[in-house]
């Protein structure tokens, strides 16, 4: 299903965004960073997750055409999953969430085994799962909204992230950025206001989600 989702993005891309398909992409990692990701977590990588890296390591925010990915949001490199998940284990002291659905544990915002995915660039972020509630699934997709202390479930798996990214895309819940192409020439994607991650509390989508 994965190589499937990869393909859709892939064509969509092409069609629509190719700067970001053929700038803003990098290549796949290694197997050698994927291991060495392993190795300093403790823990398995999910299949589907080394499958995403393997496809492409991220986005290079030195571009000349800077992108983004699903939901809008940035997509890290290995690189700075790593430094993420050296710089969140500094931080001993338990933080705990105001408001979590019951897949994701609520006992520290800076929990380390959550894997940075992607980023807004302020305050919200998309994390791969290596620690679920009983609730949950082990390599589960959440989002954490820092300003509201929240943080609930977006996909049971990168794969259901991607297969829904993909058909997001060509069912026409995706558009370029009209700013960003005028101003500085970058193909920057703009998700429909109904599915919109970051805008959680107004869009369709999130209906579900408990409401502060």
């Amino acid at each position: 299903m994965t190589d499937s989702a990869f393909h859709s993005i892939e064509t969509w891309l092409a069609a629509h965004a190719p700067r970001i398909l053929h700038v803003s992409l990098n290549p796949g990692a290694s197997e050698e960073a994927l291991a060495a990701l392993e190795k300093v977590l403790g823990r398995p990588l999910p299949d589907d997750y080394k499958a995403l890296y393997r496809w492409h390591n991220g986005l290079d925010e030195e571009a000349e055409n800077f992108g983004n990915f699903v939901y809008g949001l940035s997509f890290l490199p290995l690189e700075e999953v790593t430094a993420n998940f050296h710089s969140r284990t500094q931080n001993t002291e338990a933080v705990p969430l105001e408001h979590t659905t019951a897949e994701v544990r609520a006992d520290h915002v800076l929990n380390p085994y959550w894997l940075s995915l992607g980023f807004d660039g302020s305050h919200a972020w998309l994390y791969v799962d290596l620690d679920p509630t009983p609730a949950g699934t082990y390599g589960q997709v959440i989002f954490l909204d820092e300003v509201e202390e929240t943080a609930f479930l977006v996909a049971d798996s990168v794969t259901s992230l991607l297969t829904g990214f993909a058909q997001d895309l060509q069912q026409g819940r995706y558009s370029l950025n009209p700013d960003a192409l005028e101003e500085d020439d970058n193909e920057f994607l703009a998700p429909d206001f109904t599915i919109d991650l970051v805008n959680w509390y107004t869009a369709r989508r999130w209906q579900s989600v408990p409401r502060l």
